[in-house]
């Protein structure tokens, strides 16, 4: 429309475009689970930590940050010791649902964090209760209050800011404290079964970043006071053996590079001996455990996708069959990192990826081809059982760490798709080609043969395969003995 148009008419009123906050206390909650939110805050605490120090190295870079998570039917408290939240970024969006234009990075240049929206503390707080305290220590201590009112209130006025008592907070960081529980967080912090399901999430989800020493507790009130133990990071390892004369060997598939600005390694290959076949046959029987099998994804140290073994991770598309019990044995893991967290595959509760990003899709492509030469393995090597475990006998396994740290070494072939990437250069071994029978054909009398049918058979108009096949083993055992 023309500016002079626009002169010439007269507003008759005005149109309510602004959201409703009852949309994101009750609506915006309901697009996440409980242990998603909680999770959230996690991740909150970590980028804390990157916050203060963007650039860290080294296997335990996350030594000495902490942070513990009490649960009660009561209250909810989430503690750490990550650095706080500065003063000036509290008072101008860390309250507010969404990043103003410009800022969604700003204060995180070169930090690999990622929150991208700036909606997760606000929503895990919502979706927890109605009434919650925020405490934090950066440059300045300072506290601010939800409260069941302003909950209730539909305006969006600003949340007061007051300064925070002197040892309210004993390290630099931030306390959490929500009142007011919801039901469903009634029900699942009063149950144990929950929170110890919730524990072996977090084992799982920050396997990475617990791995590099930071420490996560999770209890009740009196748990968390007795310094319950922290949680101990899920494992990932792989199997590797020794080389054979021919040089081929078990070793992990590796590929490492730079993708749409995304630097991304993988690493594939078995966990476990191959199945026997008597293992299969009860594998497919009893549809078992795969709990350590298939795809796990990070994006920058968080793990987002978990042993997953369906068309998500690759499997069953294109040559890659789907997954059954045969390839239990068969696990890999990719590691995505940017400083600039949009360019990461992340969703929006940074728990599940987009499976229609153009990086993912290229790193799909890796993964698959990986999945299907570990799959071919498999298959040849169904009815060799004995010769694979004279290559097991020196067999050991390798960890995570490990194989990041020579991983630009064994890289070196070129990958013809993505110039940008280079992969390992892997010579599985190939049973021998065993030939155990071999056929025995001659001519006899056929009175010989109806004599020597009436001796095995009593029946003188037996085939005489069948003859020959009876004195045969007559005559090995008889040497054999």
């Amino acid at each position: 429309m023309n500016d002079q148009l626009k002169e010439e008419r007269k507003a008759i009123g005005s149109a309510t475009a602004s959201p409703t906050k009852n949309f994101f206390v009750n609506m915006l909650t309901r697009d996440i689970e409980l242990p998603d939110a909680i999770l959230d805050l996690l991740d909150n605490c970590v980028d804390g930590i990157l916050r203060t120090a963007p650039r860290i190295e080294g296997e335990a870079p996350y030594a000495g940050f902490n942070a513990s998570l009490t649960m009660d039917v009561d209250h909810f408290v989430i503690e750490d010791n990550c650095g706080g939240i500065p003063k000036s970024i509290g008072e101008h969006y860390a309250f507010s649902m969404g990043r103003p234009p410009g800022e969604e990075v700003a204060h995180l240049q070169g930090a690999a964090t990622v929150g991208m929206y700036g909606i997760g503390m606000k929503r895990a707080i919502f979706k927890l209760g109605t009434e919650a305290h925020v405490e934090s220590w950066n440059d300045e201590a300072f506290i601010v209050e939800f409260s069941p009112e302003w909950m209730a209130d539909r305006d969006w006025t600003n949340l007061p800011m007051y300064p925070l008592n002197e040892g309210a907070l004993a390290d630099r960081g931030t306390r959490i404290t929500v009142y007011e529980l919801n039901e469903e967080c009634k029900r699942a912090f009063g149950d144990p079964a929950w929170i110890d399901e919730f524990r072996k999430t977090v084992a799982r989800h920050y396997s990475i970043i617990i791995g590099k020493g930071f420490e996560v507790r999770i209890g009740s009130a009196a748990e968390i006071t007795a310094k319950i133990q922290p949680i101990k990071a899920a494992e990932f390892k792989l199997l590797e053996t020794d080389a054979l004369d021919d040089g081929s060997r078990i070793q992990p598939y590796v590929y490492v590079g730079v993708l749409h600005g995304v630097e991304i390694e993988i690493y594939a290959g078995l966990y476990r001996k191959l199945l026997t076949a008597e293992e299969a046959d009860r594998e497919e029987q009893t549809r078992g455990a795969k709990d350590d099998a298939g795809w796990t994804v990070a994006c920058n140290d968080r793990v987002v996708i978990w042993k997953d073994t369906t068309r998500l991770t690759g499997w069953g598309e294109g040559t890659v069959p789907n997954f059954h019990g045969q390839f239990i044995a068969i696990t890999g893991v990719v590691l995505m990192r940017s400083d600039d967290p949009k360019k990461l595959p992340l969703t929006t509760t940074k728990r599940g990826i987009d499976a229609a990003s153009s990086v993912y899709s290229e790193v799909k492509d890796l993964m698959k081809e990986a999945t299907k030469s570990l799959t071919t393995f498999t298959n040849r090597w169904k009815k060799n059982e004995k010769q694979l475990e004279d290559i097991y006998r020196n067999s050991r396994y390798i960890d995570l760490p490990q194989m990041r740290s020579e991983a630009y070494k064994v890289a070196t072939a070129t990958v013809r798709k993505f110039s940008d990437v280079r992969k390992s250069d892997v010579r599985l071994p190939n049973p021998k080609n065993e030939t155990t029978t071999a056929s025995v054909n001659f001519t006899a009398n056929k009175a010989d043969i109806a004599f020597l049918a009436k001796h095995f058979f009593e029946d003188e108009t037996v085939r005489a395969g069948l003859v020959g096949e009876a004195a045969f083993a007559e005559c090995v055992g008889r040497y054999r003995r």
